[in-house]
C-alpha cells in the first residue's frame, strides 16, 4: 500500500523501525548502506566509525534516508 503519511504517522513508523539506508554520492560514487537509528521526531541520529560513507558525507553532507517495513513477501 502506498500513501502520504501524516506527521505522526511518520514519527510514529520512524520509532517503529530500527534500520534504515544512507543513500550518498560524492566524486562520482553513491553509495548505500545499512546503518541503525533512532529518531526522536524532529531528527535522525546514527552512528558509524570513520570510513567511506564518513568521507563521501563530509564531501557531500546532502543525503537520504530511507526505512523500509515489509509484513510478507
Amino acid at each position: 500500500m502506498t500513501g502520504i503519511l501524516s506527521n505522526s504517522q511518520i514519527i510514529e513508523f520512524m520509532n517503529s523501525q530500527a534500520i534504515g539506508r544512507i543513500g550518498c554520492h560524492s566524486n562520482n560514487k553513491t553509495y548505500i548502506v545499512p546503518i541503525t537509528y533512532v529518531a526522536d521526531g524532529n531528527n535522525i541520529y546514527c552512528h558509524a566509525v570513520e570510513g567511506l560513507k564518513i568521507e563521501i558525507m563530509r564531501n557531500n553532507p546532502a543525503v537520504c534516508f530511507e526505512v523500509d517495513s515489509i509484513h510478507d513477501l
